[in-house]
Order: structure tokens, then sequence, then C-alpha cells
């Protein structure tokens, strides 16, 4: 069952409170909950990615999936996407993303331990994974190195060793790269520079998004529910460099998952573990048969089972 609510936040930048919209998801009755996951989306999504509802094809939610094997899954809206709040006062960062992020995922671990979060839903043990995908995972990264949010992380479509496919980035620090990064997006998108936010049609990067094999229908579906993409956040994660000494920083689980295709921020998935140097336990998963997003690929729930497997694990571990 989908429970909407949202949380009041600050960005750190903004002098007024603002609000997360999300959606819970919880395990059906009789199911002993497992653990909690708090889910962000990449940039051009927002909690629907992993909420899909196609007519005719059923079996497109990570939520429900996931719920459905004992987790509390929140899909969190990030600032200035879906139904979430603008955060006013200039470009809308990555660290204005992880700042609005981390208050409300700290609501939602207090709610969770208290049995507050939704109604019939009491006190929820287990470990508490935050996960995200492309935008997400970055934001993930910095959510958990700046204030050890997690017991473990799940993170998807976000490499550390970046091969940008919309042109080369330069700059000799991560500063001047994050700005080259800004301004070659503005200009291949067309977006103004007093903009914050843009849609970024998905038909024009389709091939680098999904597998050929995925339905019309599925397609259409999710692109009836794209969302605003934050310019300056996704300039900035996708500048080389970015993102790296967070992840050195992180010591607990780590769980990262990777398709197929082409655009999958990392050259090459199989060394993205040497980034992760402080956690003790660094899982890889390729899902074959998938480009960029996996939650619409034919093979999605080969994904979704080794995540809650994986995420069974920690539990295990965590007693």
């Amino acid at each position: 069952m989908l429970y909407p609510l949202s949380f009041e936040v600050r960005d750190g930048v903004a002098d007024t409170e603002l609000s997360q919209a999300a959606w819970v998801f919880v395990p059906p009755p009789g199911i002993e909950p497992t653990g909690t996951m708090v889910c962000l989306s990449g940039g051009g999504f927002d909690k629907h990615y992993w909420h899909l509802e196609v007519p005719g094809h059923p079996g497109y939610s990570f939520a429900e999936h996931l719920s459905e094997l004992g987790w509390v899954v929140i899909a969190l809206d990030h600032l200035g996407v879906g139904e979430s709040s603008d955060p006013p006062g200039g470009a809308v960062t990555a660290e204005r993303l992880r700042n609005g992020n981390s208050v409300a995922a700290a609501q939602i671990i207090e709610r969770v331990r208290a049995g507050t979060l939704v109604d019939g839903l009491g006190p929820v043990k287990g470990p508490f994974i935050g996960a995200g995908h492309s935008l997400g995972a970055f934001v993930t990264i910095l959510v958990q190195a700046g204030f050890r949010t997690y017991d473990a992380v799940c993170l998807l479509g976000a490499g550390l060793d970046y091969s940008n496919p919309f042109g080369e980035i330069q700059g000799n620090t991560l500063a001047e790269r994050m700005d080259a990064s800004e301004a070659i997006g503005r200009k291949r998108f067309g977006v103004a520079p007093e903009i914050q936010f843009h849609r970024r049609p998905r038909k024009n990067i389709q091939h680098l998004l999904y597998g050929s094999d995925v339905p019309v229908a599925v397609l259409e579906a999710d692109e009836a529910v794209s969302s605003r993409v934050p310019v300056r956040a996704a300039a900035e994660v996708i500048a080389p460099g970015f993102g790296r000494d967070e992840a050195a920083v992180l010591d607990v689980p780590v769980f990262l998952g990777f398709g197929e295709g082409f655009f999958e921020l990392t050259r090459d998935p199989r060394a993205e573990p040497s980034f992760y140097r402080a956690s003790p336990d660094v899982t890889l998963f390729v899902l074959q048969g998938a480009a960029h997003c996996h939650n619409t690929a034919s093979t999605r729930v080969q994904l979704w089972d080794r995540i809650s497997s994986w995420g069974n694990a920690v539990a295990h571990s965590l007693g």
C-alpha cells in the first residue's frame, strides 16, 4: 500500500522551511519488516522511478517488489523535484540536495524507530539503507559521508571513474570541472544561465536510458511522469572526480549496481569498488541486458532480488 507523506526541511541556503514529498510502501500484513530503504531518484526522475505504473504491464514497481520481500521503502523527492518545494536563493547544488535529504532521512529514521511513520506500521528494527540511482546515488554518497545517516548504502548507475558521453570536461580542479560541466550541459540542452531546473525529453537520450527490448507502453508511461532536472546538481555529479573523496570515507557496507549500457557513468564497473577504501564490504552487481534505467529493464527483478538478499545479509550482520 502507498502512503503519501511530506517532511519539512531546510537546505542550508534558504532561510525558510521547505517540504519534501515521499511515498511510503510497507510490507503486507503478517510479514515482519527486515529494515528500511530511503530511495532517491536520478536527474529527470522523481519518486515514480521507484514505483512506475504501466497499464497492461504490471511489475515495474521496485517499491512494491521490495516491500513484498519485507522492506519498508520510502521513495523521496529531491528539493525542486516532483512534489517537493522549490529551494529559493540561487543555484540548486548537490550539497543543497544533500542537506534537504539528510534532514528528511533523519525524520524518517526517528519515526520508523518510534512506529509513527504511517498508520498500522509499528516500530521497525533492522538496518536503514540509503538507496539512490544516478544523481540520487551521488547525493546518497554525500549524505552518508557528511552525516553517517545509514547502516549501508545501495548505489545504482553512478560510477566514480566517469566517462562523459556528452563531451570532454576540462579543468585542473574539481570546481573548474563542475563549472565546465554545467556550461556543456546548458549549451547542449539549450538552457539559459538563469534557469535552475529544466525538463529534458527522454526521447533525446532514449538509447542511453533504455534497452531496445523495453515495451513502447513502458517508455510512454515513464515519459509521462518525467520530472525536472536540477541543472547545477546534475552538472556537478558528472564532473570527473566528483564524489571520490566522500566515497573514500564510507565505512558501511556498499552495494554497487550497474547495467551494461554506455551511460552508466563509469568506464569500468569492475573497477568501482576500489573507490570505497574504508568500506568493509563492497558488493558489485552488473545487471545483464540493462541500460541506465535499471527499473525498466526486462531483467530488473534480478537486480531487485539481489538488493533484497544483500540487505538481508546486512541485517544479519548487524544482529
